[in-house]
């Protein structure tokens, strides 16, 4: 943009203290995703991610929470798929039901084109839910990739997804570094 870069400081964003780990993870390989239902968010590159995903993790389930004009479109993909069984739109859920789906989260993921910042990643990460997302600017803010989780380019992210479900023992390192670094985003920090 210009801007000099001493005269720039970057602020991550805080977690919620609600966002913690508890509960239990799904008995099958789980992934959430969380964010407005607009192009801008490539859901259906993610559907892609998901359907080539599952060739290798079977049992594989997606669940999108939010809302938006990308809605039908996505639909139909999962119709044209046969996904609908395994992908599935939650729309809004609470405060309370976000966090259970965290929790219970193998992974979070994200195939988003521009982010600001990822804060689903991070509240996800708070979880000891650790991510596979796009390669992008906001994600990297989000994401320290191979330590807390996965960035990888979009078209490389149902390969990416497969590698980390079927991989517990990373996934679970990945987790643990996700929620300690998760406890230093703070918005008393």
């Amino acid at each position: 943009l210009g801007f000099r870069a001493d005269r720039v400081q970057a602020i991550p964003n805080g977690v919620d203290p609600s966002f913690s780990p508890g509960g239990s993870r799904s008995p099958t390989p789980l992934v959430a995703a969380v964010g407005r239902l607009a192009p801008v968010k490539r859901f259906e590159a993610l559907v892609d991610a998901v359907v080539e995903a599952r060739r290798r993790v079977p049992g594989l389930q997606l669940q999108i929470v939010g809302r938006g004009p990308m809605e039908a479109p996505l639909r139909e993909q999962l119709a044209a798929h046969e996904a609908d069984d395994y992908i599935h739109f939650l729309g809004h859920v609470d405060h309370d039901q976000l966090v259970d789906l965290y929790r219970s989260a193998w992974v979070v993921a994200s195939a988003s084109l521009a982010e600001g910042w990822g804060l689903a990643l991070t509240e996800a990460a708070a979880c000891a839910t650790p991510a596979v997302a796009s390669d992008i600017r906001g994600h990297r803010s989000s994401v320290v990739d191979g330590v807390t989780g996965v960035l990888a380019p979009v078209e490389k992210l149902g390969e990416a997804l497969a590698e980390l479900l079927l991989d517990d023992e990373r996934r679970e390192q990945l987790a643990h570094a996700a929620r300690e670094r998760a406890t230093t985003l703070t918005w008393d920090r």
